[in-house]
């Protein structure tokens, strides 16, 4: 269990656990917000540019291809609980962005 412990990406988890849990679950919440702007600015440029950075981080980090799965794990649970139904789609993209980033850096 502590050689789990030294070898995971705490940074990772901490922020895939703020942008996949906390904000959409403040996202679902906020009054001001309609669906499109939802849509438009935190599902596609914030939880997309975030996925991108997942990618990317674990290349550097030299971590398994396993953890690209954390952030759309987190985010589709909290889809299913609090979001539309058509948002559960996002998961999918935003899996296919992280691989994406990180085997294209694999590559270079």
């Amino acid at each position: 269990m502590k050689r789990i412990w030294q070898k995971i990406d705490k940074q990772l988890w901490l922020w895939s656990i703020v942008v996949g849990l906390v904000l959409t679950f403040i996202v679902t919440k906020l009054p001001f917000l309609t669906r499109v702007t939802m849509v438009e600015f935190v599902l596609i440029l914030i939880n997309g540019g975030f996925s991108i950075w997942t990618g990317y981080r674990i290349y550097q980090k030299q971590g398994h291809w396993g953890e690209l799965f954390i952030f759309p794990l987190l985010y589709l649970v909290m889809a299913y609980f609090f979001m539309p139904n058509y948002t559960y789609y996002f998961g999918i993209a935003y899996l296919a962005l992280a691989y994406l980033s990180w085997s294209l850096r694999q590559q270079n």
